[in-house]
């Protein structure tokens, strides 16, 4: 049985009072992708200023300093943005800001998941689908919680060891960022199914462009998502070069996923928050405390 259900607000005479919360969940969206796009910059910041001055190394015979010694580029043959925080100090500072990504993320997708079974609850969203939203929502919070192990798991790090099981630095540094990878397709996925049933329109499209051009979003940032890992767990399996997938397509790949996952969030957010009206979160005590 649920132990969700609908309450009214306020509280019968003599009862306890409730605690009322005004919330926008589109809003807790956006200081959620400002976040990471916040903690990167300041990862970046850093480490230009006190970390790749102090870097250099050999590579095939030739000297080089800076971002050009980074691990990743030896294993991909690129740099992503991990480079900012990949080593010290800039991986201990980042770390302390980087909690306010993952807890406005995380509080975007719970109040994202009572909002949708609030309006299962009133006939707006199918009640069928409760279980599927359900279960996206716990893998997106798992998925998303365990993005963190980039700072747990360091490229500068000696191979993980479980029993007989030797995992590279550099794999077990990127798992947790192919499970982000996986999380922001789920989250893309959910918001697509809502904003059909909400049969909302963007900007200055109708609402039967709006639904076609979010599922043809949803369409092309899985496309980029699974090109983006196949690439990254062959490069980890064989090295480089990678032959299947010529290195332009790649970089272009990178590039394109950046975009569909982590920028035009943004610009959604910022739309929906003028289309949903914001959600009101009542706390009460089933007593009145002594």
């Amino acid at each position: 049985m649920s132990t969700y259900q609908a309450v009214p607000l306020g509280s019968a005479e003599g009862g306890p009072k409730p605690t009322v919360f005004t919330i926008h969940v589109e809003k807790i969206r956006l200081i959620a992708y400002c976040a990471f796009w916040g903690f990167v910059i300041f990862a970046f910041i850093v480490s230009k200023i006190f970390t790749w001055p102090n870097m250099s190394c050999i590579r095939d015979g030739k000297e080089m300093s800076g971002m050009d010694c980074a691990d990743l580029i030896a294993v991909f043959g690129t740099n992503n943005p991990c480079i900012y925080w990949d080593y010290e100090p800039s991986t201990q500072l980042t770390a302390l800001i980087y909690p306010i990504f993952e807890l406005s993320l995380v509080l975007y997708l719970v109040m994202s998941h009572f909002q949708i079974k609030n309006d299962m609850l009133n006939g707006i969203f199918p009640a069928d689908k409760e279980t599927l939203m359900t279960v996206l929502f716990w893998l997106k919070l798992v998925l998303v919680a365990w993005f963190r192990m980039i700072f747990v798991c360091k490229v500068t790090d000696d191979d993980l060891t479980i029993g007989s099981l030797t995992i590279g630095a550099v794999t077990a540094h990127t798992i947790g960022f192919l499970g982000l990878q996986v999380g922001l397709v789920f989250i893309a996925f959910e918001n697509v199914i809502y904003l059909t049933y909400r049969k909302q329109s963007f900007w200055c499209f109708s609402r039967e462009t709006t639904v076609k051009l979010a599922y043809l979003y949803l369409v092309l940032l899985t496309t980029f998502t699974v090109i983006k890992m196949f690439w990254t767990i062959r490069a980890l399996s064989i090295g480089i070069p990678n032959t299947l997938i010529p290195f332009p397509v790649s970089e272009f790949t990178n590039k394109a996923w950046l975009l569909f996952a982590a920028v035009l969030p943004i610009f959604f957010a910022l739309e929906q928050m003028k289309k949903d009206p914001p959600m009101v979160v009542t706390l009460v005590n089933t007593d009145v405390r002594k």
